[in-house]
């Protein structure tokens, strides 16, 4: 299992050990405000993270950052149990970074002066931000390695592996401008792959769909050695 599914794994065991703290602690209860968002709303501005700490409980969020130009890049992929927020912890963090949902997600929020106390006196919630800045931190040196080591095509190829459904070799629900936020590249240029690799036979193309017809072709692509 890899570094980020094993993190994984840990983050969805946490979210029962918090929704227990939520229902036995009137304290913690009490400190915590839940939200719901849909997918592709903004979960959390780059100001908002400077204020608050956000609990992850239910789907999976993006942390992107933006350049002067508008241009989006994926820098992290959180999953359920991630703790995120740098405004717990007095520090500014980025200005171009925010938080969108990737799907319908749920999470708790928590204001910095009460999150610094909670971290605290519950030592899981100090883990858990470290975890996820471990997640981070792995995910942004991959994502240098594939820039310094791979063309597009190959990333691209990668990526569709990493994000299909492993029984049915689907990707749903996910935007040619989404696949380029998370190469760092734009819509066009993601579009243009993919219409190639159709023409090779390797993909279906429909709308926010994608069906892998030839795998372990774009694994060879990609340079994914089972």
């Amino acid at each position: 299992m890899s570094t980020v599914a094993t993190v994984n794994q840990s983050y969805h065991n946490l979210t029962h050990a918090f929704a227990l703290l939520h229902d036995e602690d009137p304290i913690f209860s009490k400190a915590v405000r839940a939200q719901h968002f849909e997918r592709g709303q903004l979960v959390a501005a780059a100001e908002d993270l400077t204020k608050q700490m956000y609990v992850l409980m239910s789907g999976k969020v993006n942390m992107v950052c933006t350049n002067n130009e508008g241009r989006r890049l994926v820098i992290a992929t959180l999953e359920p149990g991630a703790v995120f927020g740098e405004g717990a912890f007095d520090n500014p963090g980025g200005p171009t970074v925010f938080v969108e949902a990737v799907e319908a997600v749920s999470v708790w929020m928590v204001p910095a002066g009460e999150a610094r106390n909670l971290t605290i006196q519950y030592p899981i919630l100090g883990w858990c931000v470290l975890q996820t800045y471990g997640a981070r931190l792995f995910q942004v040196e991959n994502s240098l390695e594939n820039v310094a080591y791979k063309k597009l095509p190959e990333r691209l190829a990668a990526l569709l592996i990493e994000l299909a459904d492993p029984e049915t070799e689907l990707i749903k629900g996910i935007s040619h401008q989404a696949l380029a936020d998370h190469l760092g590249t734009y819509r066009e240029t993601v579009s243009a792959i993919l219409r190639d690799f159709k023409r090779q036979g390797l993909v279906e193309l429909g709308y926010r769909r994608i069906g892998l017809i030839d795998a372990e072709m774009l694994r060879e692509i990609a340079g994914i050695w089972d």
